[in-house]
């Protein structure tokens, strides 16, 4: 009986969230249904099934990580030759029975925001102040024991198309040259990093000030709860989550069918925003 822990990439569009929910496609339902089939386990129990994060609904993910005891050697293209392509296992690493994939060293999120209408240099002032120990209950849905995390990064950037896009499709660049914010911390509340981008977005578009932002991480004994509203679910990743001593082995055959997967679901967005262009510009000629 050996454990073992194994790094999920997955593009959560057509799912529900991470964690099983009855009758809802979820990447967990289908990680459990098809480690079932191939008899890596059987009762979840037994096996110490374990998971790292429960993504929302259209979360993606190209780091989150589970675990689990079997007595067969893990195959990971055999697993990923039986699950759907929009769910693949990327990595595996051999760990300890007592392993808990839950308890972190490190986790990185990427939020990406289409807006052509931030500053950059307010969004870099903002991160500055989330940097570091604050209580953070402000910025979580549900009540929890504790509420206090520690953000160690947050690097951001502004990324530009690439020749390819810019070629075929010009019209894309105004409005798809994200920009990519990445959160290092070693554990996140529910909900946290969407309601930090809202906040990061209103002090960028002077709807809130960095003072505002002070207070609440530093709230008062007895006040009400900020009601800060989540950005979407679609432009969040999870990254990568890391270890203490554990160094996960990729195959190369499996990040390189993913990513296959990923460039055609991505010649599919363009055709169609290809025909919807065309749709535009022929009702502007109709009229």
């Amino acid at each position: 009986m050996k454990r073992i822990a194994l790094k999920i990439g997955y593009v959560g569009t057509n799912f529900h969230g991470f964690q099983r929910q009855p009758d809802l496609r979820t990447v967990e339902e289908e990680l459990i249904y098809h480690l079932r089939k191939l008899n890596y386990i059987d009762d979840l129990k037994k096996s110490r099934f374990r998971i790292a994060g429960r993504t929302d609904a259209g979360v993606h993910s190209l780091g989150n990580v589970i675990s689990f005891q079997s007595e067969k050697e893990v195959r990971i293209n055999e697993i990923n030759n039986s699950l759907p392509d929009d769910i693949q296992i990327l990595a595996k690493a051999p760990v300890r029975f007592a392993f808990k994939p839950r308890y972190a060293q490190m986790r990185q999120y990427r939020y990406m925001l289409f807006r052509n209408d931030l500053d950059i240099d307010k969004l870099r002032e903002t991160a500055e102040i989330f940097k570091g120990t604050h209580n953070f209950t402000n910025f979580t849905k549900r009540f929890q024991k504790t509420t206090t995390r520690t953000i160690d990064d947050i690097i951001i950037n502004q990324v530009q198309l690439n020749d390819y896009h810019k070629k075929e499709f010009p019209n894309l660049h105004d409005t798809l040259s994200p920009i990519f914010i990445d959160i290092y911390g070693e554990s996140f509340l529910w909900n946290m990093v969407r309601k930090m981008m809202r906040v990061f977005v209103d002090v960028s578009s002077e709807k809130m000030s960095l003072d505002d932002v002070e207070k609440l991480l530093n709230p008062c004994e007895g006040d009400p709860r900020a009601s800060i509203k989540v950005l979407e679910s679609d432009y969040l990743i999870l990254m990568d989550i890391m270890y203490d001593g554990i160094k996960f082995e990729y195959d190369s055959y499996a990040c390189e069918r993913f990513r296959r997967y990923l460039v055609d679901s991505l010649d599919n967005l363009q055709k169609k925003y290809a025909i919807t262009e065309s749709m535009i510009t022929s009702l502007k000629e109709l009229y």
